[in-house]
């Protein structure tokens, strides 16, 4: 009888030492769950961060030019908000006049987007150009070399050049 008791009260003792075990265990992991889910929204929202760091404005290297980044659905863009130079000789505002499509040929460069379907990927923007001087749209890189440096690789017909813009205001 008393050896049955003991064995009675050692099961509940080592029950509630099983049970405290496996508590901890549960808790354990429940605490590596959330270390593991705040990691990854760190990470989600560090990319986030990272692919809005091109918005702004920027002044192209040549100095006259500004272009503004900015988003737009999925993807980034830029317009052209501020030339040196926005008028002809005559004081006619200066079109799209090289475009290769005849209906754009007068719409005002002011405004246009040079920058199209840019998208983000392991610190580059990757989309195309388009340079009104030559009427032609071109494959381009960009990355920050900085916060305020922007590198703009440009790749036309197996031809790269790069050119660096410097952040900027309107």
């Amino acid at each position: 009888m008393i050896w049955m008791l003991l064995q009675e009260s050692h099961f509940h003792w080592h029950k509630s030492v099983v049970t405290l075990g496996i508590n901890k265990v549960e808790s354990h992991i429940k605490m590596k769950k959330i270390i593991v889910l705040l990691v990854v929204l760190a990470t989600v929202t560090s990319a986030a961060v990272a692919q809005d760091e091109i918005k702004g404005v920027w002044l192209t290297q040549e100095g006259n030019s500004k272009i503004e980044i900015y988003q737009k659905g999925d993807g980034y863009y830029g317009k052209i908000v501020w030339l040196e130079r926005s008028t002809d000789r005559n004081g006619n505002v200066l079109t799209d006049r090289n475009s290769s499509d005849n209906l754009l040929r007068n719409r005002p460069l002011m405004g246009i987007d040079l920058l199209e379907d840019l998208a983000y990927k392991k610190g580059n923007w990757t989309g195309r150009i388009y340079a009104p001087k030559r009427g032609e749209t071109m494959d381009v890189v960009l990355s920050l070399a900085n916060v305020n440096e922007l590198k703009v690789l440009v790749s036309y017909m197996g031809f790269t050049k790069e050119k660096h813009w410097t952040r900027d205001s309107i």
